[in-house]
C-alpha cells in the first residue's frame, strides 16, 4: 500500500497487487488453501442445492455462459471447482470441462453426482492451483467463491489460461450471518468482521488492465437446514478457521445450535448475501471507429 504522503493511483495494477498482498495474510487466509479444511465439510457442502436464492444464483450464471460464451467445441477449466456446483451444469454444452481443486473430499461427491448424471466430459484433477501446469488454455476459466480471487498473481495467471473468457462469481458487500456473529463474539471476545473475497478487488485489479467486466448482482437470504450435530459442526468448522475451540467452547455452540432446533428435529440458519458474477471477454477492446 502506499506510504504516508504518497499519491495513490488506483488506476495502477501495482496499487492492487499490494492491496492484494494484505489480503492473504493471517490464519483464515491459510487455512482456506488447506484440502483439509475442504475435506472436513465435503459432504454437507451440497445442502445449499435446496435453497431457491442460492440456486436462482447459479442458474442464471450457468445461463449467461450458455448464451454468450459456450458452444460445443468449448473447453472450460473450473478452478476450485468443489463438489462440482458449476461444473456439473456447465458441461452438457461445452466439449469438456476440467475440474481442479485441492480437495480430496470435494472431488468425490464430484465423481458420484457426475456418475449419477451420466456425464462423462468432465476430467477430475486434484492438485493445488498453484502448482497446476496444465498443457493447453481454455476458452473459459471459471472460478467462484475462492480465496484464491484474492490474489492479483492469481487472477493474472487465470487470465493467461484463458483463450477469451474469464468469469468469476463473488461476495459483493453483504454477507450476514447472525448466528455465527452472537457465537464469534462471545466466544472471541472481539468484535466479529466477516473476511475473505469480494468482488472489489478482482473488479478493480482487472480494469487497471484495461478490462471492462460486464457484471451481475445477486441478493437473497442463503438459508441451510441441517440436522443439529451437522449443523453444530459447520459453525465449529466456520469458527475453527480463525483459532482452534475449546472443549467449553464447542460445548456453547451445541448450546445454542441445540435451542434453535425446530419440531422436525432440524436447525436453519440463514445468510444475508449480495454475490456478483463477472465476466470478462478479452477480445472485448479489440474495437475500431474506422
Amino acid at each position: 500500500m502506499a506510504m504516508k504522503g504518497e499519491k495513490i493511483d488506483v488506476k495502477d495494477p501495482k496499487f492492487w497487487e499490494e492491496y492484494s498482498k494484505s489480503l492473504q495474510k493471517g490464519p483464515v487466509n491459510k487455512k482456506c488453501l488447506s484440502p483439509e479444511t475442504w475435506d472436513r465439510v465435503a459432504k454437507s457442502y451440497d445442502d445449499l442445492d435446496s435453497c431457491p436464492d442460492y440456486m436462482h444464483q447459479v442458474n442464471s450464471v450457468v445461463q449467461i455462459l450458455k448464451e454468450k460464451v459456450l458452444t460445443p467445441e468449448a473447453t472450460v477449466l473450473d478452478v476450485a471447482c468443489g463438489t462440482g456446483t458449476y461444473a456439473i451444469r456447465l458441461a452438457p454444452y461445452c466439449r469438456k470441462v476440467v475440474a481442479l481443486d485441492i480437495s480430496g473430499g470435494m472431488l468425490a461427491r464430484l465423481r458420484q453426482k457426475a456418475e449419477a448424471a451420466g456425464i462423462e466430459n468432465i476430467e477430475i484433477v486434484q492438485q493445488d492451483w498453484h502448482h497446476f501446469e496444465p498443457d493447453e488454455r481454455f476458452d473459459l476459466v471459471f472460478v467462484s467463491m475462492t480465496p484464491l480471487a484474492r490474489s492479483t498473481e492469481n487472477l493474472r495467471r487465470m487470465l493467461m489460461l484463458s483463450r477469451r473468457y474469464f468469469g468469476l462469481v463473488s461476495w459483493a458487500g453483504i454477507r450476514e450471518n447472525l448466528l455465527l456473529k452472537r457465537l464469534f463474539e462471545q466466544i472471541m471476545a472481539r468484535p466479529f468482521k466477516q473476511k475473505g473475497m469480494d468482488i472489489v478487488l478482482p473488479f478493480n485489479y482487472l480494469y487497471s488492465l484495461g478490462y471492462a467486466p460486464e457484471m451481475h448482482f445477486f441478493r437473497g437470504c442463503w438459508e441451510r437446514r441441517r440436522k443439529v450435530d451437522e449443523q453444530v459442526e459447520n459453525m465449529i468448522w466456520r469458527l475453527e478457521l480463525y483459532r482452534e475451540l475449546s472443549d467449553d467452547e464447542k460445548e456453547l455452540v451445541r448450546r445454542q445450535v441445540a435451542s434453535l432446533e425446530d419440531r422436525g428435529g432440524m436447525v436453519s440458519v440463514k445468510t444475508r448475501v449480495r454475490t456478483c458474477f463477472m465476466l470478462v471477454d478479452k477480445e472485448a477492446e479489440n474495437f475500431s471507429c474506422s
